[in-house]
């Protein structure tokens, strides 16, 4: 059963408007409306089957980012006039009142025309004196909504599919990076924000290169709305885990782009890079007018998703990842204004010994069930969704079937961080099974799952011993 808290402020709004009908009910306007925005404006319907009247649907997420462009907001603010609900074809309708009428009330019109005329005359002489306020900063061509990448090069389309502008690198990208995966989904590779808040949208991209994954191959680009190169961030940085030393080149795995921890109107650019020998791992939030680094948290494990928590005055950033230590999830909570530091560990191998002495406010380990073998494969927490009353909700995969299907447990803390609730994602059990099958997890677990055995105890940093202690359900209550 999947925990009916993993997406606890999902709003009541409908995915899918079959028809016309309802998609100008959405809008708020006549069918009539929305075919000519869809025709004039690019209103994203998309089209289905081969019937007639032909179906129509569009996906209510896509008409309301139409909605924030230029094309939508240039639709919407001619789309006041009023429409006729019939016709009158083939139909003679005798005039209201008779010609001579007309004729009388227009000579009758001329004077105070003629006076309005003078009026508007001086103001106009007078506005000619005053400032002109410069134009808005918006652009009213249309603006860049999606991407793909086509061998060597970036294509940025807006919001009907229609090309912007393309940008071509020196080298193939690695195509089947983008085709998204369970670990490696399409949306930390590349986006569309408006990261200045100005109006205007900017694209964000990973670049990976062909030829292997290595930091020469890797480079995290952002590009002006119009296709212009504003800069291009390779990480340049050395340092050292126990008595190991890892850089100064790493390669760009993913990035982020959440709101402003502080509240601006633009958004946050958050990098995230590994060394070759996939451990260990950067955080750094980029400054989205250079691209230089604002900060920088290490981690012992791969890094693999955050969150950003500003409700009722919070400042927090929730980090997600791998823990090698362990072999097993791991949760950062962070100052979001101020995310500094490292991951903790016991063991001088898995602790950062050149990073300036602060831990995270809140650190916390996730073990993997026995279920799944006790190898070197770590289990990371993958989904990370705070809650309106300070508590949030993970997921940390366990394992992953050959068809892509992840085994995942849900984790529910309270504002407090003591455990609230636990339980499995519908595709645990079958994962396992699959990966027994095939000889990739242990065989003979039991047919049920017996979640305080097999998923307690979890780990929660002690700054003050400077070691970890168990939290059980239990000592939670």
């Amino acid at each position: 059963m999947t925990s009916s808290s993993d997406s606890p402020d999902a709003e009541d709004r409908p995915g899918h408007l079959n028809g016309w009908k309802e998609i100008a009910a959405f809008l708020g306007r006549s069918v009539r409306t929305v075919q000519r925005w869809e025709k004039d404006f690019g209103l994203p319907v998309r089209r289905f089957g081969a019937s007639r009247p032909e179906s129509v649907f569009a996906v209510a997420r896509e008409v309301d980012a139409w909605l924030e462009t230029a094309q939508g907001l240039t639709a919407r603010s001619g789309a006041g006039a009023p429409e006729m609900a019939g016709g009158s074809a083939g139909r003679r309708v005798e005039p209201l009142f008779p010609a001579r009428w007309f004729l009388h009330m227009a000579v009758a019109a001329l004077v105070p025309v003629a006076v309005m005329t003078v009026l508007w005359a001086t103001w106009a002489r007078r506005q000619l004196a005053q400032p002109v306020a410069p134009p808005s900063a918006v652009s009213s061509s249309p603006a860049p909504a999606d991407w793909h990448v086509d061998l060597d090069i970036l294509v940025v389309s807006d919001a009907r599919g229609n090309v912007l502008w393309s940008h071509a690198f020196t080298r193939d990208l690695h195509t089947e990076m983008y085709r998204g995966a369970a670990m490696t989904p399409r949306g930390v590779l590349g986006g569309v924000a408006d990261v200045d808040g100005d109006g205007l949208r900017e694209v964000w991209f990973v670049a990976h290169f062909s030829g292997g994954r290595s930091p020469v191959t890797t480079a995290l680009y952002l590009f002006e709305h119009d296709g212009r190169l504003r800069w291009v961030y390779k990480p340049s940085v050395s340092v050292r885990f126990g008595t190991n030393t890892f850089g100064p080149s790493w390669i760009l795995d993913r990035a982020f782009v959440t709101d402003d921890p502080a509240g601006g109107r633009g958004r946050a650019i958050w990098a995230v890079m590994y060394d070759a020998a996939l451990f260990p791992s950067l955080l750094q939030r980029l400054d989205p007018r250079t691209g230089n680094p604002q900060s920088a948290y290490w981690s012992n494990g791969s890094i693999v998703t955050l969150a950003v928590d500003l409700t009722e005055g919070r400042r927090r950033l929730f980090v997600g990842a791998a823990n090698n230590e362990h072999k097993a999830g791991s949760l950062a909570v962070l100052d979001a204004m101020d995310p500094v530091g490292s991951a903790p560990a016991e063991t001088e191998k898995y602790r950062c010994t050149s990073c300036p002495p602060r831990d995270p406010d809140v650190f916390m380990v996730f073990p993997k069930a026995a279920r799944f073998g006790k190898s070197d494969r770590t289990a990371p927490v993958i989904r990370i969704t705070p809650l309106g009353d300070g508590g949030v909700t993970l997921g940390a995969q366990h394992g992953a079937a050959p068809d892509g299907g992840p085994a995942i447990v849900i984790y529910t803390l309270d504002p407090a961080f003591a455990l609230r609730s636990m339980d499995l994602a519908d595709d645990y059990l079958r994962v396992y099974q699959t990966l027994a099958a095939a000889g990739a997890a242990p065989r003979g677990a039991p047919a049920t799952v017996n979640l305080d055995r097999e998923m307690l105890p979890i780990l929660r940093w002690d700054g003050a011993a400077r070691r970890f202690v168990e939290v059980r359900r239990a000592a939670a209550r």
